[in-house]
């Protein structure tokens, strides 16, 4: 399918029946109203229309930054407020992922702010869904990087590789109304085209999710 072709595929054959499921989905919760025989259906047909925005949302950018249509250059800003802007996210919309620590100096990134930032709460986010748990999150800065880890204490079982790396969006328990909720796909290509990468690994009891962020020289 060519480019063009794709985007109207998404923008208007999937976006139209996908609006007439949301609208018919408000009608029906309206006429329902608060009959206990139908709250259980109708608690399953929010979920799905939820999920099935988000999936097609997060699949769509996601391809869109592995084709290089996001990636306009952008000017270096400081690390620092990748920290300060992550924190003022969470606050703002309330959101049930605990902050990073952070230990950053006078770094400067080239990666652009507001979409590394959703990637990373994104991360958070799925890693909490999947696991049932919250991780420890961490912000630090490394010579030439800096590096966003999370960390689940758990068995191998607890988290699944292939998924993880596969899904773009993770339903969670709590969802949120801010599009801050990608999949591990989509933080992996944002950072690819700067040189970054994603390491996922289990040893001796803890899972760690690294994320690593190249500064500029």
């Amino acid at each position: 399918m060519k480019p063009e072709d794709e985007r109207l595929f998404f923008e208007h054959d999937l976006a139209t029946p996908l609006t007439n499921l949301q609208g018919a989905h408000y009608l029906l919760k309206m006429a329902v109203g608060g009959d206990p025989r139908s709250a259980d259906a109708l608690e399953v047909l929010t979920h799905s229309v939820r999920t099935l925005e988000r999936m097609l949302g997060w699949y769509w950018r996601t391809r869109e930054l592995l084709e290089g249509r996001e990636a306009d250059p952008v000017e270096p800003w400081p690390a620092s407020a990748l920290g300060r802007g992550i924190r003022e996210r969470l606050e703002e919309e309330r959101l049930p992922v605990d902050p990073p620590d952070e230990r950053l100096g006078k770094a400067l990134l080239s990666v652009p702010q507001e979409p590394l930032a959703a990637g990373l709460i994104g991360a958070a986010v799925t890693l909490q869904a999947a696991s049932k748990a919250v991780p420890r999150w961490e912000l630090e800065e490394v010579p030439g990087l800096i590096v966003s880890r999370y960390s689940l204490e758990g068995d191998a079982d607890l988290l699944d590789e292939e998924r993880l790396f596969r899904k773009v969006y993770w339903p969670s328990a709590r969802p949120m109304e801010a599009w801050l909720d990608p999949g591990l796909p989509y933080l992996e290509a944002l950072l690819k085209p700067f040189g970054g990468s994603l390491e996922l690994v289990w040893r001796s009891g803890l899972w760690r999710l690294e994320c690593f962020v190249p500064v500029r020289p």
